[in-house]
């Protein structure tokens, strides 16, 4: 974005209410090909205005429009996107608060001298969320220019909405309607309030749904990291990742766990251990050398898209010694937390029938290997990833490793 960009603009709101609107607004206005994972991915939610003779305000994913034969959404006004299902139903509280609305089903297929004879207000009516169209008491000309007001605060555009309303209660004011006027006036002053710098949105509950979300955000963002450092194809696959640790003290006992990560997500049942059986002294590099070499001689598990392993240069040059598939290995090193990628050709490896090329196996190849090191913010997807694959490994490791001590104990 920034190598691209011709021009930098930014607008300072008021509050995180307006900010949230005004972004939506303007991602669905301008189709900004940044924004892809809020115009494109399925999870972003829309507000829907339908068009109906008394309009309702329903939630919309994209999946559920439906286009007319010119490719045009024909049921009303849409709104969005909004990342958030949580911070779109905070939204909604508030602005039907200030410009209230009636989602009762049959409100707009009856007539208003049939509405007016069921007399049964909905829920929402006793709550001062409903005008009380359910039941005859507002005409379609008074709630259409109320859903009028309520569309251009979902835009953002604060200062219009407060304008509009100043100028109608001047009018009520002046045609001696006082109790119309107090109730613009009490919506100007809701508006006044919702978007103060003071005023936050309900803080969002971290949930099972939105951790999915950061993990397939975090897969995204690997793929596009891949690409920039391997050179790998922007969508290059990464349905199964595989996680590496080694736990031993001072050498005894010593296991190395396998994870795996299909889509971003962990998958126990494919969990591994590797006893290590060549040494029982400290030396985490031939460890993890012996659990990659017996991985390879068991492909029926499935072959890994992308290897991670717990530490630097050091453990990413053991492992690359003995590997024949041409997936890429990258390492996390800690302290603060950062990439270590090998700067490999991974088209040119592991093609011959040795389990190698001349690429790999020429000896001074993996003592003149240069590594990138990339440094992320602390809340980025990828980081927040490979952070959660190396935090898994080093959990499993850890309780072989354990069970392993405790058993030599009783012996």
């Amino acid at each position: 974005m920034v190598s691209t960009a011709v021009k930098v603009k930014f607008i300072s709101l008021e509050s995180e209410l307006e900010a949230l609107l005004v972004e939506a607004e303007l991602i669905r206005t301008y189709q900004p090909q940044f924004n892809i994972l809020l115009k494109d991915d399925k999870s972003p939610l829309y507000i829907n205005i339908t068009n109906d003779k008394f309009p309702r305000v329903i939630r919309l994913r994209k999946k559920q429009f439906v286009f007319d034969s010119k490719n045009i959404y024909s049921k009303g006004t849409i709104l969005g996107p909004f990342s958030s299902a949580y911070k779109t139903q905070e939204v909604l509280k508030i602005a039907r608060k200030i410009f209230p609305w009636c989602n009762k089903v049959g409100t707009n297929e009856v007539k208003s001298d049939e509405i007016e004879s069921e007399k049964k207000p909905c829920f929402y009516y006793h709550i001062d969320l409903c005008p009380g169209s359910c039941i005859g008491e507002i005409s379609e000309e008074a709630y259409g220019e109320n859903i009028k007001q309520l569309i251009l605060f979902l835009k953002g555009k604060k200062q219009v909405v407060s304008k509009n309303l100043k100028l109608k209660m001047a009018q009520k004011i002046k045609q001696e309607k006082f109790e119309e006027a107090a109730i613009i006036r009490d919506q100007l002053e809701m508006i006044e309030y919702v978007t103060k710098k003071t005023h936050r949105l309900k803080p969002e509950l971290t949930s099972y749904a939105l951790k999915n979300k950061i993990n397939e955000d975090g897969v995204i963002y690997l793929q596009k990291i891949l690409s920039e450092y391997l050179g790998l194809p922007k969508q290059f696959p990464l349905e199964r990742i595989e996680g590496y640790d080694v736990s031993n003290t001072q050498g005894t006992n010593p296991a190395v766990s396998m994870v795996v990560f299909i889509n971003g997500e962990p998958d126990k049942s494919q969990y591994r251990l590797f006893n290590i059986r060549s040494l029982n002294t400290p030396n985490d590099y031939q460890m993890m050398k012996e659990a990659t070499v017996r991985r390879q001689n068991h492909r029926k598990w499935g072959l890994p898209n992308l290897v991670i392993v717990d530490g630097g240069k050091g453990q990413v040059r053991s492992t690359l010694k003995n590997w024949s598939w041409s997936c890429p290995i990258i390492g996390i090193a800690k302290n603060p937390d950062r990439l270590i990628i090998p700067k490999i050709n991974w088209s040119k490896w592991g093609n011959n029938n040795n389990g190698g090329t001349d690429y790999k196996d020429s000896s001074n190849f993996l003592k003149n290997l240069e590594y990138f090191t990339v440094k992320l913010e602390s809340n980025h997807p990828s980081l927040k990833l490979i952070q959660q694959i190396r935090d898994e490994s080093h959990r499993f490791s850890q309780f072989q490793h354990k069970r392993k001590r405790l058993k030599d104990m009783f012996k």
